[in-house]
């Protein structure tokens, strides 16, 4: 059980995170109501194991941790649902216009999460590593190959609009 103290400090340090929880969980999940539960459920996550905790310094990535690992669990949950009613309409063009937004879908959640807590969050490189848990050339390499894929997609939306 909490002591009164361990609870005042857990609310101290959450509250200025809620809504990076949230952009980070929507980056992932791509769905509001999504992000919504993801970041809830690593909040209470993170209170009932506060006591694994063994350097509070660290809180932050402790729970962006959390958070991954709750985002991850719904994404294969999802995986597992055939959605019906989300069809294209027929003869419709997927883009009006070149579309950012799409390209960034388009990449893997990973490299959604990289582009997100670094041009967004403003996170470091060495920040993102530890929190993703992997080296910062592997982060760097991420983002080089998400800005990249992100160029093309859009190179190729402008090409196909141009025909």
């Amino acid at each position: 059980m909490h002591t009164l103290k361990d609870k005042r400090w857990f609310t101290q340090q959450v509250r200025p995170l809620l809504d990076s929880l949230y952009r980070i969980a929507y980056t992932l999940l791509e769905n509001d109501a999504d992000a919504q539960d993801a970041a809830q459920a690593a909040v209470e996550q993170a209170y009932v194991s506060l006591d694994k905790l063994k350097d509070r310094s660290k809180f932050s990535p402790w729970l962006f941790k959390i958070l991954k690992n709750e985002c991850y669990t719904i994404l294969r949950d999802k995986k597992r649902v055939i959605p019906f009613d989300v069809l294209p309409e027929e003869g419709k063009e997927p883009f009006d216009a070149l579309d950012l937004k799409a390209a960034f879908s388009r990449l893997s959640p990973e490299s959604r999460l990289c582009i997100t807590l670094y041009y967004f969050e403003g996170y470091s490189i060495p920040e993102i590593a530890a929190f993703l848990n992997e080296p910062e050339g592997t982060v760097k390499s991420r983002l080089s190959r998400a800005r990249k894929a992100m160029r093309q997609d859009l190179m190729d939306q402008e090409v196909s609009h141009a025909e």
